[in-house]
């Protein structure tokens, strides 16, 4: 069920009509003012009745305020229009200013503030300080634009009325420019609601309506600016590159987001050495999504990507034996000869990177290659770990705090005291993938509260937005 303002009913309509002939599914409509709706979903809610599964008003404001009372999720731009003050071909008067419209006497009507046409106009007025005056010699009030237009298109009555550009064309009006209507541009967009009962094929369909090869040329028929959505795909693949660390983490916002938006998701874990090698091997080998172990590998690929977020930091420390034997307080120590070090390869880690710099910056890599200390070196540090468990030639890995949160009791962990020994873990998306809007709700839900309890769960800490947690 989609629930669409009145003034946008056209290219939904019509998008909706093709997406069923497509997909074999049915699309029910339900078209009315912007509050008018809004009223509808929340009034639903309560009665834990809820029928509307894709919300698309006329303005953002009336998004900010239906999210604000948790009735909608996600959110996809599809296009824009402007509020203008229509007349019928027939009038030939002139105006430049709101002023002008009262001292000429001629009769106007307007929207009711429900709609977004409405809500547009107080908005934009009550900036300059017209809108009581000019609400106050409005000849009539309607509460939907089409029937605002059709006024203005058939009665003597009403010779002229504040509406979108888009109606108007629609309804065949001139457009009377106002200075006091400049920069008044709306954006509609869909909005999946909160208890739809089919979240996939909702967002397949908001998809559908913002995607260049479907949605987006019938807004321009019907004389709105389309705003350009990811390429259509019914069952998008996603290629995600993500640093080792991370993989039980992210997991559960993988999944979740698979599931919801009816996608599939390709990972690809590894090292970060390794990950950057690939992406700078060639554009065949860019993923749609990147999450590093350390912002240090984002940069060395920053131009293929947009503004990296935050999301998580782990440090490093130090895995030793049950009881310390050989005595390991700081990284100094391991300067002393006879003892079996464990690293990650600095070529394909971020991990094994930052324990040789930590290293050379104490001026102890010298005695470590000296004594031959580091006799096991391996890509993961899960693979690390898993041989400082099965035998004791080792005495001490260098690894994650995140990696130890499950560890058998016959190790220790011993701290590090180096400002190097910290990884933040950061995300962007390729500039040059074909599903940027996607990918960032894919951010989202790895920045959101439920991601952020994984995080912590697994030994990180957060550094992604507050989450009020």
């Amino acid at each position: 069920m989609i629930y669409c303002a009145a003034g946008i009913r056209k290219p939904v309509e019509e998008a909706a009509r093709l997406f069923e002939k497509e997909y074999d599914v049915e699309i029910r409509l339900d078209y009315g003012s912007s509050g008018e709706l809004e009223g509808k979903i929340e009034l639903e809610l309560a009665s834990n009745a809820p029928r509307c599964d894709v919300y698309v008003p006329a303005d953002v404001s009336f998004v900010d305020r239906a999210r604000s009372k948790g009735l909608t999720q996600e959110s996809l731009l599809l296009a824009q229009f402007e509020l203008i003050l229509a007349a019928s071909n027939d009038q030939n008067f002139s105006l430049e200013s709101i002023d002008q419209l009262h001292t000429e006497g001629i009769p106007y009507g307007m929207c009711d503030e429900k709609a977004g046409a409405g809500k547009k106009t107080r908005d934009i007025l009550s900036a300059s300080g017209k809108w009581e005056v000019t609400k106050e010699k409005a000849r009539v009030t309607f509460p939907r634009v089409t029937e605002l237009a059709g006024a203005i298109q058939t009665s003597d009555n009403v010779q002229a009325g504040f509406i979108w550009d888009s109606t108007a064309k629609q309804f065949g009006l001139k457009s009377i420019p106002l200075r006091e209507l400049k920069n008044s541009t709306s954006t509609i967009s869909a909005n999946i609601t909160t208890a739809t009962k089919n979240p996939t094929w909702a967002l397949r369909f908001a998809r559908y309506l913002a995607a260049p090869e479907k949605g987006s040329p019938l807004f321009e028929k019907h004389h709105f600016t389309p705003i350009q959505g990811d390429t259509w795909v019914l069952e998008p693949e996603i290629v995600f590159y993500c640093g080792g660390v991370n993989r039980e983490a992210v997991a559960v916002a993988l999944k979740r987001f698979q599931e919801r938006e009816g996608c599939l998701i390709k990972t690809q874990f590894a090292g970060c050495g390794t990950i950057v090698g690939s992406i700078q091997s060639g554009q065949f080998n860019m993923p749609d999504l990147f999450m590093t172990c350390d912002v240090s590998y984002m940069a060395m690929v920053q131009p293929e990507f947009t503004e990296p977020s935050d999301v998580s930091s782990t440090r490093v420390c130090m895995l030793v034996r049950k009881g310390n034997p050989k005595n390991i307080q700081t990284l100094n120590d391991l300067a002393r000869a006879g003892i079996g070090i464990g690293t990650t390869d600095p070529q394909m880690s971020t991990l094994g990177a930052l324990s040789h710099a930590m290293f050379e910056d104490l001026d102890i890599k010298q005695s470590i290659q000296e004594n031959k200390s580091i006799i096991v070196t391996s890509p993961t540090a899960h693979e690390l770990i898993l041989q400082m468990e099965g035998h004791d030639k080792l005495d001490v890995a260098l690894v994650y705090e995140a990696n130890c949160q499950h560890l058998e009791s016959n190790v220790e962990i011993i701290d590090i005291h180096h400002p190097l020994a910290v990884a933040t873990q950061n995300i962007a998306t390729a500039r040059q993938s074909k599903f940027p809007h996607m990918m960032t709700r894919l951010k989202q839900e790895v920045l959101s509260t439920q991601s952020h309890d994984s995080f912590i769960n697994h030994g990180f800490q957060w550094e992604g937005p507050d989450t009020g947690q």
